[in-house]
């Protein structure tokens, strides 16, 4: 029978390694190790795993951040098109894409577009333009929302590689973005959630303040007098809830929470939300 050395602990399974390399290398690649690895424990013991030790988290989050750059994440440029069989059909996208990128949007100068982002972006275009088309009007939003899609295939590519897998499963986001009939349906706005980098979320949780000082007024007005204290926290809970978890978290907190489902606090435009973030992220 054999025996466990000491002090190893249980294994590491792809799901969590998946979350402590994504975490290392976008979503928190610039918290310090030892407070993402604080943040890691707790992410991981809600999904239900046993989390590895602060010190073991750390070691992971070393490794994941030291690995050798990959030719892909270098700037793309025209010249690198042949090289790295991105068709020139898709040129004009990408030279859009390099605009809306450049530094305060400025006319005349171009942002940073990468090379994997390139090819992406030339893999996704043909699937992704009459989705995005059916789902907003103007043509910023529309390139906002590519860049957006884009950034999940592109973040997916590089956790996959670190995990050395034959290639990315992306089927959730095929699912959600391209074999959706209703992209803008209450369930797909909710899975839109779990799908958006944190630079992206974070952007959601922005565009969420302001509707907290709303909640604020309107409730006032409402009941023509100050709010009781449980009112003040039940507003404040709701939207920290919402910006730390998304509608889906929302929507299980309202069904433990009377007093918000009494007075609509959590009814909110999720489209609304969604189209203010991605407008000042790319500010």
């Amino acid at each position: 029978m054999k025996r466990r050395r000491p002090g190893r602990g249980p294994k590491i399974s792809n799901e969590v390694r998946r979350l402590i390399i994504g975490q290392a290398i976008h979503d928190s690649k610039n918290m310090p190790r030892r407070a993402l690895a604080v943040r890691l424990q707790d992410l991981i013991e809600k999904m239900g795993e046993i989390s590895p030790t602060e010190d073991t988290l750390v070691k992971l989050i070393s490794e994941a951040r030291n690995q050798q750059p990959s030719d892909l994440d270098q700037p793309w440029s025209i010249g690198a098109c042949a090289q790295y069989n991105i068709p020139p059909d898709i040129i004009p996208v990408l030279i859009q894409l390099q605009k809306m990128n450049a530094p305060d949007y400025k006319e005349g100068l171009l942002g940073e577009v990468t090379i994997r982002e390139a090819r992406w972006v030339a893999q996704l275009f043909p699937v992704a333009d009459p989705v995005i088309n059916k789902t907003f009007i103007g043509d910023e939003e529309r390139l906002q929302l590519l860049s957006l899609i884009v950034s999940c295939y592109v973040e997916r590519e590089r956790v996959s590689e670190q995990m050395n897998e034959q290639y990315p499963n992306t089927f959730d986001f095929d699912k959600l973005y391209f074999a959706n009939n209703d992209l803008l349906s209450e369930e797909s706005l909710e899975a839109w959630w779990d799908t958006f980098p944190r630079k992206y979320q974070q952007a959601v949780a922005d565009a969420l303040e302001p509707r907290r000082l709303l909640a604020f007024e309107e409730l006032t007005q409402a009941k023509k007098g100050p709010l009781s204290d449980e009112e003040v926290k039940m507003i404040n809970d709701c939207f920290d809830v919402a910006k730390a978890g998304g509608p889906i978290a929302l929507r299980d907190w309202v069904k433990q929470y009377p007093l918000a489902q009494e007075n609509n606090i959590a009814d909110l435009d999720w489209m609304t939300i969604y189209s203010e973030a991605l407008w000042e992220d790319q500010q």
